[in-house]
């Protein structure tokens, strides 16, 4: 499998997910509309704004990969066995792509390779150890590939949205920054300002010059990578929507205990284990004891597992919610700061390096208040998705 596409290191695991449905025909706007479904939702689900709220109707009737399965489903999944082989090569072409990411630290590009390899993974295994309820497994795992891939669209428009933050304030800083060169240089001249300073704003303002210019190489990527999994081609002319606020009042309404009691049943890879059979070693039908006892025990030990894993989901969700009260208490003080200090500079009574450091104290504010929300809403989707199917079994 070629290897190719530099600029958009994310985008890579999309073309290999696509090797394995290159004869299905791709969805576009203007396919039929499904039933039962308002024409309304049809048509904005194929406008030119991927909103958050269409993310999930995106994956499931618009992404190549669940079209594929689909298509495979109904034509009676012929090809399975030589299926099988191309998902194995897959994973470990993602498998590569994510040593090779981790290694250059692009952790977004290794996080889609990741869940992209225990698809892959995951799909194989089911063929393999259960043909003969290929029915049942293959809409098991479709299941599955579509809730993975319905989060992964949301984490990567989470991590473009908290990127989109982190634009308007490197954007704001070269504009402030640029002001207050300008402002020393006139000061310079007349002995009111010193060279020191001129050189730390030109500084701080190329600094945020050369950020800018890295964040908007890495929206690119993700964005690429969000429109594929989304169904468009990588470099359509479609607008990200933003996160709406976190409502942290669910939290209150959570009944953890049953959560808990819930997630384990949801559980792809305890669903899993569950269905596998012992390893029969002689090929006559006969299971030794010893291999049931591993099974149960494999499956006790990944009950374990899941619970600490939803116990931090759980923990985490509290934290996130301190932490997003701080940030918001933090900005509202901020505010208050910078009008005082909008009136002070009208009426002359704060100069201009002044008021340019309190607008950049403000920005810096009401970024961190943006990122605090947007991590809100990043922990509620790992409880949500912890319980429902994808938590992941800690070591």
């Amino acid at each position: 499998m070629e290897r190719t596409g530099k600029k958009y290191p994310a985008l890579r695991c999309l073309s290999l997910m696509l090797t394995l449905s290159l004869s299905f025909p791709f969805a576009v706007p203007g396919a039929q509309k499904p039933e039962g479904m308002e024409e309304g939702q049809w048509e904005r689900l194929q406008d030119n704004v991927l909103e958050y709220d269409e993310l999930a109707l995106r994956v499931e009737y618009f992404n190549p990969t669940i079209l594929q399965i689909i298509d495979q489903v109904n034509e009676g999944y012929d090809t399975v066995r030589e299926n099988i082989l191309d998902y194995q090569e897959t994973a470990n072409d993602f498998l590569y792509l994510q040593e090779k990411a981790m290694k250059e630290m692009d952790f977004t590009s290794a996080y889609m390779y990741q869940m992209n390899r225990s698809i892959f993974r995951s799909m194989s295994s089911s063929m393999i150890k259960q043909e003969k309820k290929r029915g049942t497994t293959i809409e098991r795992s479709t299941r599955q590939a579509r809730k993975g891939l319905t989060s992964g669209c949301q984490q990567l428009m989470l991590a473009y949205n908290k990127m989109a933050v982190n634009k308007a304030t490197l954007e704001k800083q070269i504009d402030l920054y640029g002001q207050m060169v300008a402002m020393y240089e006139t000061q310079v001249q007349i002995g009111m300002a010193t060279q020191t300073q001129l050189l730390s704003a030109r500084a701080s303002r190329d600094a945020a010059q050369t950020s800018l210019t890295a964040l908007n190489d890495q929206m690119e990527s993700i964005k690429s990578s969000l429109l594929q999994l989304a169904g468009w081609d990588y470099n359509s002319d479609v607008v990200i929507g933003t996160i709406p606020p976190a409502d942290v009042s669910q939290i209150d309404d959570i009944d953890f205990a049953a959560d808990k009691a819930i997630a384990p049943k949801n559980n792809y890879t305890i669903i899993n284990m569950q269905n596998s059979s012992p390893n029969d070693a002689d090929g006559d039908g006969k299971y030794e004891n010893k291999d049931y006892l591993a099974k149960e025990q494999g499956l006790e030990q990944a009950m374990q597992q899941l619970s600490i894993t939803m116990d931090s989901l759980y923990q985490t969700l509290f934290e996130k919610r301190a932490a997003l009260a701080a940030a918001q208490t933090a900005f509202e003080a901020a505010q208050l700061k910078w009008d005082g200090a909008v009136r002070k500079y009208e009426l002359g009574m704060l100069g201009q390096a002044e008021y340019l450091g309190e607008e950049l104290a403000y920005c810096a504010a009401k970024a961190s208040y943006q990122s605090a929300d947007l991590d809100m809403t990043q922990a509620m989707l790992n409880y949500y998705w912890g319980v429902n199917g994808l938590g992941e079994l800690t070591e």
